[in-house]
């Protein structure tokens, strides 16, 4: 049997639109690979599309496990790391587009890295626009910065730490936690820190688990030789709403499981009322937009 150097897991719900760029772009004959995709229940024409980009590829080695619920993001990756057997791993969006050489170059730095356990690349729009996607991770003070909107309303005051705006995304450095869109491990450090945490269904998922990857000693890295396609939002914008709950929901419980002390226990009842407060006045203002 042939030797699988990389596993490629992809999650996919309702990506009809996307999906096919995504499979098309990955380098199938240079890199010896295995894909694993696991489909949410999906209610457009992902499967379709997928089984009929399977068909028209014979050599196409993909292992697919079609869901009859939405797991959740976290359930599906865990899916997919469950099945892999290659020496390196990446999570990959749906909405990407993978540019040439950018997964050998990934795999390159970990191998020249013992240090590294997780790699992620630059991403770029399709005009070739740099996307800020590394973030720190965050404190009371980030969350609630963030909330006021005051970053968004006045970008050259309230530079947000949490969301890294002193950063230009062109110099490699080592980062807390880029976003799952395409993020690359190898077996040692998967083995070492274990699968995602399935309480962070869909958000802080790859904050908590870029968190833990530290927490054992490995470290990780911003590598912008690598470049990566993305359509950002492609997924979460189709379901705006619910997104915006799942996000806020994620991120009370992320501050629930970091925080130790019976003092900041009760903060987070707090942070809590407040996330569902702002929750539902950026839900009923995407109502009046629509």
């Amino acid at each position: 049997m042939k030797k699988i150097v990389l596993s490629i897991i992809i999650v996919t719900y309702n990506n009809e639109k996307e999906i096919i760029s995504c499979l098309s772009s990955l380098p199938w004959h240079t890199v010896p690979m295995e894909i694993l995709l696991i489909d949410n229940n999906s209610k457009d024409r992902t499967k379709e599309r997928i089984q009929n980009f399977s068909h028209r590829l014979p050599e196409f080695p993909a292992t697919t496990l079609w869901n009859n619920t939405n797991r959740g993001y976290a359930m599906g990756v865990n899916q997919g790391l469950s099945l892999s057997r290659g020496d390196y791993v990446l999570l990959l969006g749906p909405d990407t587009k993978i540019l040439p050489g950018a997964l050998e170059t990934m795999m390159n730095f970990l191998k020249t890295h013992p240090e590294a356990g997780m790699v992620a690349p630059q991403l770029v729009s399709a005009k070739g626009e740099i996307l800020h996607s590394c973030r720190r991770f965050p404190t009371y003070k980030d969350v609630l910065i963030e909330l006021t909107g005051l970053p968004r309303l006045f970008p050259s005051v309230f530079l947000s730490r949490w969301k890294m705006a002193d950063f230009n995304h062109k110099e490699e450095r080592e980062v807390d936690q880029p976003e799952a869109t395409c993020l690359m491990t190898h077996r040692k450090a998967l083995d070492d820190v274990g699968f995602m945490d399935e309480q962070f269904t869909m958000f802080f998922n790859d904050v908590d688990w870029c968190r833990r990857f530290w927490l054992k000693g490995w470290k990780v890295f911003f590598f912008p030789i690598a470049q990566i396609e993305h359509q950002k939002g492609a997924s979460v914008y189709a379901n705006q709403i619910p997104m915006i709950w799942k996000s806020h929901q994620g991120f009370y419980r992320y501050f629930q499981k970091y925080s130790a002390s019976s003092f900041k226990k009760i903060i987070n009842y707090g942070l809590g009322f407040i996330l569902i407060v702002v929750a539902a006045y950026r839900s009923f203002a995407a109502l009046l937009k629509k």
